[in-house]
């Protein structure tokens, strides 16, 4: 019985890093990506994107199915653990309240430990760094599990929704996409130390947000500051005039500032 009770136990936290990875991975793919692949004619990616499309729903599932396999865990194996554990300890001679307690200690921080690092972090750092793979690979099991659980999923976020409209609270959803200026410099700045754009597309994106900041008189120069070349000049007059000044474009006048002929 205590070997089926393991095998529940391994499958249970394999369930949980299954659910956890896939809630990750599902929020760090850009649909941009899937979109890409699908034209290309990948067939996961079909069923990718539409669990992208509709990612508040299946982010619900992931978050239903993380939480039935931790209470799974915590009702099945425990307890488990548990009553391997405790024969051990009266084989030493120590007494049952004492070697209840002990058993009891190792069992709860064995199945915290596997279900926090194998169940948790290990996927989450996965699914992160391999967030196509991750997504392409897990789009058909999750849209299998939601067909599933559809009912459970709906009366959850339904009950939600009427307890956050007791507070006034409206819905939010979990994947919104629209940044803030800020945010989106932040993002500009992680992607250039992380290798994705070089310097000068860096550089670009960046003068854009400076650039809606800058006033008219910033950049551009007075008409009584202008530096122009005059119809009359000679060619080596003009030539002179626009090594001294060093401007790329210079306004061509017919005597005076206010007579621009081209």
């Amino acid at each position: 019985m205590e070997i089926i009770n393991l095998i529940m136990v391994a499958i249970l936290i394999a369930l949980t890093a299954f659910f956890v990875a896939t809630e990750f991975a599902i929020v760090k793919i850009r649909t941009t990506r899937l979109d890409q692949l699908v034209a290309e004619g990948n067939t996961k990616a079909v069923a990718a994107r539409k669990v992208v499309g509709n990612l508040d729903e299946y982010l619900s599932a992931c978050q239903l199915g993380i939480t039935i396999t931790a209470l799974g865990l915590g009702w099945l194996g425990e307890p488990t653990v548990e009553h391997l554990l405790h024969p051990l300890f009266v084989e030493f001679d120590l007494s049952e309240s004492v070697s209840s307690i002990l058993s009891f200690i190792i069992a709860f921080a064995l199945i915290t430990f596997l279900h926090v690092v194998i169940g948790e972090l290990a996927p989450k750092t996965l699914a992160i760094q391999k967030a196509e793979a991750v997504t392409l690979r897990i789009a058909k099991p999750i849209m299998f599990f939601y067909k599933i659980m559809y009912p459970f999923i709906k009366t959850l976020n339904g009950s939600a929704r009427i307890f956050t409209g007791w507070f006034c609270l409206k819905p939010a959803s979990e994947h919104a996409l629209a940044h803030s200026e800020e945010e989106l410099r932040l993002i500009l700045s992680e992607s250039y130390k992380s290798g994705e754009i070089n310097q000068s597309e860096f550089k670009y994106v960046n003068n854009i947000f400076q650039f809606d900041d800058r006033t008219a008189k910033e950049i551009m120069v007075p008409r009584v500051d202008m530096v122009t070349l005059d119809k009359s000049e000679t060619v080596k007059e003009s030539i002179a005039v626009v090594t001294e000044e060093n401007y790329t474009r210079y306004p061509i006048i017919d005597g005076d500032k206010d007579s621009v002929i081209g």
